[in-house]
């Protein structure tokens, strides 16, 4: 490598002194600069559930939305209440959001992007969630760079994320969470009409998420998670008995399952990218 560089020396030196071209731009113009920003993928946490009423119209509401704005979000449904695909896991996600003194929670509840949070049926006065809502909470450039691949073995989902801070990134909380999927699933049907699910949570990869250390902008960084499913499909979770992973599982079609990545400040609630294996 440079033995080829010495050699083109020379011609690159001639060249210059030789040339009279006002129009003549120096190499450095040339070099693209580094990007500073990335185009925001609004991140919807959406708390649901088959025998929550209220749910249907919320779930018609958010795909009105979402359908307008392809390519531009991504999303994860947690059935709670009395849903029989609830979890521990999805439970604890709701109270996340939560102040610590809340015992019990509400659905439907949307967190977009982890600090927008509303009621997508409520809100405007009861006009409910809209496309200038989506434009407003995802206009801030994002400042992460995010994408993700998995693949799935037998009962294994894999994902290989690769992050990279475009601008610094100083705060001592930021966590990358992998969130596995099911994009349809129609066994936890309920009483509020709703015939089939999607986007629904299975999984954390890891829970708590994986701490994000030592950010250098622009430097590139991957990490390769697994969760293994054990056992067989289970039709007896409910609000009584909660899906134990150790034992079992509620995925319907492991070929239907996909994942979702997001970095988000613990702290802030602050989500500051999100990507996942779903392409429209």
């Amino acid at each position: 490598m440079k033995f080829a560089l010495f050699l083109s020396l020379p011609i690159c030196i001639f060249a210059c002194v030789q040339s009279d071209d006002p129009d003549d731009t120096d190499t450095d113009d040339l070099i693209e600069p580094l990007p500073t920003t990335a185009e925001r993928r609004l991140l919807h946490e959406v708390f649901t559930g088959s025998n929550c009423g209220p749910c249907y119209d919320s779930s018609e509401r958010l795909t009105e939305v979402l359908d307008a704005r392809p390519e531009l979000y991504t999303v994860i449904k947690y059935q709670i209440g009395s849903d029989p695909y609830i979890s521990r896991e999805a439970v604890r996600r709701r109270m996340f959001y939560l102040p610590e003194e809340a015992e019990t929670y509400a659905i439907p509840y949307v967190h977009a992007d982890g600090v927008f949070d509303f009621h997508p049926n409520l809100m405007n006065d009861g006009a409910g969630y809209t496309t200038d809502d989506f434009d407003i909470y995802r206009a801030p450039d994002a400042v992460v760079e995010l994408k993700v691949t998995q693949e799935i073995a037998d009962q294994t989902v894999t994902a290989r994320v690769e992050m990279m801070a475009l601008q610094e990134l100083t705060s001592p909380d930021l966590l990358l969470h992998l969130a596995v999927i099911e994009k349809v699933t129609t066994q936890n049907v309920g009483s509020n009409g709703q015939e089939e699910f999607h986007y629904v949570f299975k999984k954390w990869i890891q829970d708590g998420g994986t701490p994000w250390t030592d950010v250098v902008v622009h430097e590139s960084r991957t990490e390769t998670l697994s969760y293994t499913f054990v056992g067989e499909y289970s039709s007896e979770t409910g609000i009584a008995n909660p899906v134990n992973h150790s034992v079992e599982h509620t995925v319907e079609e492991f070929e239907d399952l996909a994942v979702v990545a997001f970095v988000q400040d613990d702290n802030t609630l602050e989500v500051f990218q999100s990507a996942w294996t779903i392409t429209h």
